[in-house]
């Protein structure tokens, strides 16, 4: 590639994110990742505009002969917009299409149709209407069928209009009920009535289910007679069973308990998670702040000080930035050592506790360092602490590089998603065409 085809500013912009690398390289995969990027939102953009294209040809309801088809009974109105053209003349029509609605003898069939299925579709569970045990399904319309059906029971007692089944006190025979299904169109052009017979069957009790069923009567009769009375009187004895009272309350206290040893499960675990971001914040606290405080350390030692004053003296200007930039995790582990020093700890072990505490690996090489040269004078220190201060500037712009990432990584799925929505948006109409053709 031609260097007069470069652009200049997206090579000069790629080699500060990736000192050190080819530019060659960068730029060329920089390229690739744009071509590729760009021509994949072609690609979507052609495939989409393809689908409408054809939706709308394949979906036109104009056909030959200048005639609009219909949808059948059931598929809903249409709009349509024409493009009328006399001679010199055009302009566009917007027209609404019913449905197609169904001719009387075409309703005359389909009523014969469903009084025949009807039977079936109403049983519900039963195993049919001769053996009625459980509610029926009363349907009030049926798709396919142009239809309203209305329901009236000849006795409500025993089967409502609304399909519900009472077979409480039924004679032993079993009792025969007579329903009527009132069958209308929307024009009132074809109205039918329909009457269907349904056989309840007696109900099967045991003993103890009839015993239970005579004690909630009684209860009922007890409670209506007189309510002016401060208390109910409930009974003690029923066909020579004596009874005994207990009220059942709903219990709530145990679940209360589960709720909230859940919850002090969860906060415990709330408080291991902040900690650990804690520790992980101030981690990359103290590996941002490792470059510039080497730096000053530096500048200290070549000004003379000693390794001692240079910590107190780095500790005064923490002190003094500490109103402006808020309190800093390294200054806190400085004074400490300064305490340290001045409550007589020997300087080579406070230098390596003050590595412990950091934790970090510069951290703990720094102190390291420190405890090696502390007889040996600052010359060759102030050469080491150079290349480390060069060390760790190359380590912090790694650092911010790889948070760059992690944050484009976040914003990934953001952005498929939005992708996503985008093409639902332009395809979902041509699949909507695609299903009315």
């Amino acid at each position: 590639m031609s260097e007069k085809r470069k652009n200049a500013v997206i090579v000069k912009m790629l080699t500060q994110l990736n000192p050190g690398k080819d530019q060659e390289k960068l730029y060329k995969d920089y390229q690739k990742k744009k071509i590729v990027l760009m021509g994949l939102i072609v690609m979507v953009g052609v495939v989409s505009a393809l689908s409408l294209h054809l939706s709308s040809r394949m979906g036109t309801k104009l056909a030959e002969g200048a005639r609009l088809v219909r949808n059948e009974w059931g598929a809903g109105d249409f709009k349509v917009t024409l493009l009328a053209r006399a001679e010199d003349w055009n302009r566009k029509i917007d027209l609404s299409v019913r449905e197609r609605q169904y001719t009387i003898a075409e309703k005359e069939k389909l009523m014969k149709d469903l009084w025949a299925a009807l039977p079936d579709m109403i049983k519900g569970k039963n195993q049919d209407l001769c053996h009625v045990t459980t509610n029926l399904n009363l349907v009030t319309s049926v798709k396919g069928y142009p239809f309203q059906i209305s329901w009236e029971s000849g006795n409500q007692d025993r089967i409502e209009s609304n399909g519900t089944v009472k077979r409480q006190e039924t004679s032993k025979g079993g009792e025969w009920v007579a329903l009527r299904a009132v069958i209308k169109d929307k024009q009132q052009e074809v109205n039918d009535v329909f009457e269907i017979n349904v056989f309840l069957l007696p109900e099967t009790l045991s003993e103890e289910e009839i015993f239970f069923r005579e004690l909630e009567n009684e209860l009922v009769r007890e409670e209506m007679e007189d309510d002016s009375e401060k208390q109910l009187i409930l009974p003690q004895r029923l066909d020579g069973k004596l009874i005994s009272w207990k009220e059942q309350k709903k219990e709530y206290s145990f679940l209360v308990l589960l709720l909230f040893l859940l919850a002090a499960v969860i906060a415990g675990r709330g408080l291991d998670r902040d900690l650990k971001k804690g520790i992980q914040k101030r981690n990359g606290q103290l590996m941002a702040e490792y470059a510039g405080f080497v730096s000053m350390l530096r500048l200290y030692l070549m000004a003379g000080l000693t390794i001692r004053n240079a910590f107190a003296k780095i500790a005064d200007d923490y002190e003094a930035q500490e109103k402006t930039q808020g309190k800093k995790h390294l200054y806190k582990e400085i004074k400490t050592l300064c305490y340290q020093l001045e409550n007589g700890m020997e300087e080579e072990q406070v230098y390596q506790q003050w590595g412990q505490r950091c934790g970090e690996m510069r951290y703990r090489r720094l102190s390291f360092l420190l405890g090696v040269h502390l007889k040996q004078g600052n010359s060759q220190l102030i050469q080491l602490l150079a290349q480390e201060a060069y060390t760790a500037q190359e380590d912090r712009r790694n650092y911010a590089r790889k948070i760059g990432e992690e944050a484009g990584t976040k914003l990934l799925l953001p952005m498929i998603m939005m992708l996503a929505v985008v093409m639902m948006l332009v395809l979902l109409p041509a699949y909507i065409g695609f299903g009315n053709v």
